[in-house]
């Protein structure tokens, strides 16, 4: 049996791979760090399943996963994620991934999760409705004070100021110099930020920034 498991940071592949172990003793277990790499291996090995992290750098997240599931129709493919997005997870879904599961998981979860997707089934979580979904993220609606905090809530720190750059108009190169961090990791950001907040473009993302109050901050 052979798993590759693929995601940026060591201490969560060395913690699923210490999950793997004790499911499947004697399994071959290869690491990955980005999108190539899993390409690659499903390319060169015969894999028995796939765990991968939705957002990885240098990787367009749901297109690589259209491409994995579409070369390799026949291997298992499991996003590990940590966003619980309604909407990144039916993405995934409906582009061919056999399960998705939150990094927050335990470890009994897991293992009924991949049990199933190894006996031919899919995993998915408890998805609430598309009115659920609407009503606390819709961008549309977030002239609504209580909107607006839960959307503010769900971003991360650093999201948040990169957004605030984004609405004064500050290329990728000015946000990663104004924030000491590179522009690869802003491109990243920028990436995850577009799905979370639903805009097609920067300027919608900007125009979504003014709406949050983050010029002020």
């Amino acid at each position: 049996m052979r798993i590759v498991i693929a995601d940026d940071h060591a201490m969560t592949r060395s913690g699923v791979i210490a999950a793997l172990s004790e499911m499947f003793p004697g399994a071959s277990i290869i690491e990955c760090v980005d999108a190539p790499s899993v390409l690659r291996a499903a390319k060169d090995e015969v894999l028995s399943l796939a765990i991968v992290d939705l957002f990885m750098p240098g990787n367009d997240s749901f297109g690589f996963l259209k491409k994995l599931c579409n070369s390799h129709p026949e291997l298992p493919v499991v996003v590990l994620s940590a966003s619980d997005n309604p909407k990144h997870i039916r993405k995934a879904i409906d582009l061919g991934v056999s399960g998705y599961i939150h990094k927050s998981s335990s470890f009994e979860l897991m293992h009924e999760a991949i049990n199933k997707i190894l006996a031919g089934g899919i995993y998915r979580p408890t998805l609430p409705s598309l009115e659920s979904v609407q009503s606390n993220q819709d961008v549309s609606d977030i002239d609504r004070p209580q909107n607006r905090e839960a959307l503010i809530d769900s971003l991360t720190k650093r999201q948040l100021e990169i957004l605030a750059c984004l609405a004064k108009g500050m290329s990728n190169k000015e946000i990663a110099k104004n924030l000491s961090i590179s522009e690869n990791t802003v491109k990243t950001h920028l990436k995850v930020l577009m799905v979370e907040l639903d805009c097609s473009n920067r300027t919608e993302a900007g125009v979504l920034a003014e709406k949050l109050g983050l010029l002020a901050s």
